[in-house]
């Protein structure tokens, strides 16, 4: 969360998650379930009239989306006219983001609830309420994950900080793959899933965010699985590669990887705003067809074509430089 994979940079290809949402937590707690932040009239919303096509509207739900790419992600589909359940395992996060979402969007088309994906219970609370709010659910997007805003060797690492980054990203993915899988053949049969690939997931080497990239790896071996486990169902199981976005995972590691690193994030990272409006534009038509349901789909936005250029752009005209931070020491 395939084509092949693009140049790596020494800096980390990492997409937003919860963690941008909130301060890098260690301790896991069970919560209760709060109130559902649904939409004011649920009559329009609570029809189980479920999308055969990218052209009419979708449910979407998009873990980890009150800020950063999770959040641009909810933007570009509203604007779409589709509908998005916002989560985020900080409840005034979810109410404040619902709350401007809807001043822009109207009422009926976002709706939100608390979430922590590493707590089945949790992950199950999301389903039920997205249910309650839309009628079910059409594209599910895992984007909730963690690199525990640490770059070091795996030698110096926290112990919970790892456990953190496993927690939110292997765990994460495989309870929520498997409650939206449960959720769509309970509603409409169908459905698309989507989980997010970053640094590591073409097996290559994440020096400085091991456990990030070892959770990464794990995708690619999950929609092969679930292609297989899923086989002669309306229900797909696809992977998005964005890329690097420019957001506090990236920037927090600034001075992770000297001045080259800083280099190849100015010269390759995009806004989070950028990066969301070419994924869901990739996913729209990719999921135009009814039939999409039974491929394996893989959304990729730095391709290597895509790297080559914006390299060529940085090496040989300049551009770029000093984008995002100095890169001199």
């Amino acid at each position: 969360m395939r084509a092949c994979a693009a140049p790596r940079p020494s800096a980390p290809t990492i997409t937003v998650s919860r963690r941008s949402v909130e301060p890098a937590r260690t301790q896991h707690r069970i919560r209760r379930r709060p109130n559902i932040t649904a939409p004011s009239a649920s009559t329009d919303g609570a029809s189980d009239t479920s999308s055969s096509s990218a052209t009419s509207p979708q449910r979407v739900l998009i873990t980890g989306s009150t800020r950063g790419l999770g959040l641009e992600l909810a933007r570009s589909f509203l604007t779409r006219g589709d509908k998005v359940f916002v989560t985020s395992r900080d409840a005034e996060k979810v109410r404040e983001t619902v709350k401007a979402l809807r001043e822009e969007f109207g009422d009926d088309f976002v709706a939100g609830l608390e979430a922590d994906v590493s707590r089945a219970e949790s992950v199950e609370a999301v389903a039920e309420a997205v249910v309650d709010a839309f009628g079910g659910v059409d594209l599910w997007i895992n984007n909730a994950g963690s690199n525990g805003y640490a770059y070091e060797n795996l030698e110096e690492a926290d112990p919970l900080v790892l456990q953190e980054i496993v927690m939110t990203n292997s765990l994460g993915s495989l309870l929520c793959t498997r409650q939206a899988i449960r959720t769509m053949r309970k509603t409409s049969g169908r459905g698309h899933i989507f989980n997010m690939e970053g640094a590591g997931s073409d097996g290559s080497a994440t020096r400085k965010f091991a456990a990030y990239g070892h959770t990464k790896a794990g995708m690619a071996q999950l929609s092969k699985t679930m292609a297989v486990e899923l086989k002669g169902s309306s229900i797909g199981v696809h992977t998005i590669s964005p890329g690097m976005v420019f957001t506090e995972l990236i920037s927090s590691g600034r001075f992770a990887f000297g001045s080259q690193g800083r280099m190849f994030v100015n010269a390759l990272a995009e806004p989070a705003n950028v990066t969301a409006e070419q994924i869901v534009k990739k996913i729209k038509v990719a999921t135009e067809s009814p039939e999409s349901v039974n491929k394996t789909l893989a959304i990729k936005i730095l391709t290597p074509d895509v790297a080559l250029k914006k390299m060529f752009g940085r090496f040989i005209l300049g551009e770029n430089k000093d984008r995002y931070y100095p890169e001199k020491e």
